[in-house]
């Protein structure tokens, strides 16, 4: 499965939504197996349509992100072992955009389709000890430049945060200096993700392709930044 092998992406059909609510009543093995081909046709093969779309569509753009139409899509069940929730599906639709294509790699762009919470991310979710340790140098060595990254996000109409990653209490070690300066908020996060709210029915359209492209060059300040950090040489 190639992406010039699949149609053009043709937006979820009211069905989605309405499979994703039922699912999230009857979050059940014996609820689920015997309506998987209903996942498959109004979610999965739209999600692979889309991620088809966007590996043709970013680099038309400028924009150095693709994703294999396979492999973006996160699967819908649940890794139950270390939670206490066992609800084996999850009742939202999430797929990945990154660099090289792979899930895992530092800087990504996220599309979540879920009924009255659809939304687009992008940016360094958990960063591991060693790239947030060089992000957070970059920041205090250079802080007008982060700062005006932060003011390119906002003006463009995005939401800063931490994403899951969350933040800590106080400042991380070796930044203490930096307590009450501007920067200060950035230094703690654990993450920094970029995110736009979507409604519902815009995912509906062929034209969310469109969308998420456009929300990719807004976003590529953050990404542009974070790439530049992974890519450094260590103490760079």
């Amino acid at each position: 499965m190639t992406p010039d092998s699949l149609p053009p992406f043709p937006g979820f059909r009211d069905e989605a939504f309405a499979f994703l609510r039922d699912l999230r009543a009857h979050n059940e093995r014996d609820w689920f197996k015997p309506r998987k081909a209903t996942y498959d046709d109004e979610l999965l093969w739209p999600a692979r349509c889309l991620v088809g779309e966007l590996a043709e569509a970013m680099p038309r753009a400028g924009l150095p992100l693709t994703g294999d139409p396979k492999k973006a899509p996160f699967r819908i069940y649940r890794d139950t072992r270390f939670s206490k929730n066992k609800a084996p599906y999850k009742t939202h639709l999430g797929l990945v955009l990154s660099r090289d294509g792979k899930k895992k790699s530092p800087g990504s762009l996220y599309v979540h389709v879920e009924p009255e919470h659809c939304f687009l991310a992008a940016g360094f979710w958990a960063m591991e000890s060693p790239l947030l340790r060089r992000w957070r140098e970059r920041i205090a060595g250079a802080p007008e430049a982060w700062l005006a990254v932060v003011e390119e996000l906002e003006g463009s109409g995005l939401t800063l945060g931490t994403g899951p990653a969350g933040t800590l209490k106080r400042m991380p070690r070796g930044f203490e200096g930096f307590a009450d300066a501007a920067i200060a908020p950035y230094l703690k996060w654990k993450g920094t993700v970029a995110t736009r709210e979507v409604a519902p029915e815009a995912t509906q359209s062929p034209g969310f392709a469109g969308d998420v492209v456009a929300f990719a060059q807004d976003a590529m300040p953050l990404l542009a930044w974070g790439w530049n950090v992974a890519d450094a040489a260590p103490g760079a």
